[in-house]
């Protein structure tokens, strides 16, 4: 059978949460969680009465998505009297994407409010109060909150690229397109408007104009999830524009970035196959049904 016939498309939309983790890692690697929590907990356990370790502690729950203790850590935080508001903004803040990523939209909107009421002027507030609102189809809600975001700052490129999902699962494609491309023209770095632009495209088989939009986005993350992701979809629409070498290349990407899943075997295998390389095929169809 043709590879044209069974090959996947394996897009989709990400929805990624708008994390305020800060930048420290207290000695430890980018993701060695461990460290980071042990520091952490050794921090609060010789000094229980700051708050900031508190937050600190919550910070490394939520990079290792470990939400409901996250959700804990910054309960206790919020709770610590004489904090300024806009620290206690922060928590709420904090404390609602945590609450989100469990899959709790309407204890997440209520955080986010909360945060809302103490520091009005912080759009990635409003923005991530929408995608809540969003997630539980609030569709009015959620374009007023990104509409909001953006007067306060025009520059905040999350807030088109939010928008923009929405605007994509609505049907509204030029819209999506629209507000995709208003993201990156602001917020040049930001690597998610690139991949749902591409996953745009790659949907009505332009995968001519997909291919630049992923090869930026996996330029710009370092997480094994998304960049398998990002190279699976990038090698389909490699294959599809009739580059069967570079589709192989980026399927072996998503191998080297997550070597247990089986689909970037099964994916480079048929194009092996294509490819009238049978020995590898074979042997990536072996290791896919080993992983399986």
């Amino acid at each position: 059978m043709s590879m044209k016939r069974v090959f996947v498309i394996a897009i989709s939309i990400a929805t990624l949460a708008v994390l305020n983790a800060q930048g420290q890692t207290w000695g430890c690697g980018e993701r060695d969680f461990k460290c980071q929590l042990d520091s952490r907990m050794k921090a609060l356990q010789a000094d229980p009465k700051n708050p900031e370790n508190y937050y600190n502690l919550g910070i490394v729950f939520q990079r290792s998505r470990a939400h409901a203790q996250a959700v804990e850590s910054f309960s206790m935080y919020i709770m610590i009297p004489g904090l300024k508001p806009e620290f206690v903004a922060d928590g709420y803040y904090n404390r609602g994407i945590s609450q989100r990523a469990q899959k709790k939209p309407d204890l997440a909107y209520a955080d986010y409010t909360k945060a809302i009421e103490l520091n009005p002027k912080k759009p990635e507030y409003l923005v991530n109060r929408a995608n809540a609102s969003a997630d539980m189809k609030k569709i009015d809600s959620a374009m007023t909150d990104y509409g909001q975001a953006i007067k306060i700052d025009p520059t905040y490129g999350q807030a088109y690229a939010q928008r923009g999902i929405l605007y994509s699962s609505q049907g509204r494609v030029d819209d999506a397109l629209r507000d995709f491309a208003k993201s990156i023209e602001v917020s040049p770095t930001y690597a998610e408007p690139y991949y749902n632009r591409g996953t745009i495209y790659s949907g009505k088989k332009e995968f001519a104009k997909a291919i630049p939009d992923y090869e930026k986005y996996v330029s710009l993350i370092s997480d094994p999830v998304y960049l398998a992701d990002g190279y699976m979809n990038l090698g389909i629409a490699q294959f599809y524009t009739g580059n069967p070498q570079k589709a192989v290349d980026a399927f072996t990407k998503v191998i080297e970035v997550q070597p247990k899943w089986a689909n970037g075997y099964k994916a480079r295998a048929m194009v092996y196959r294509e490819m009238k390389k049978t020995d590898l095929a074979d042997a990536d169809e072996r290791r896919a049904a080993d992983l399986k």
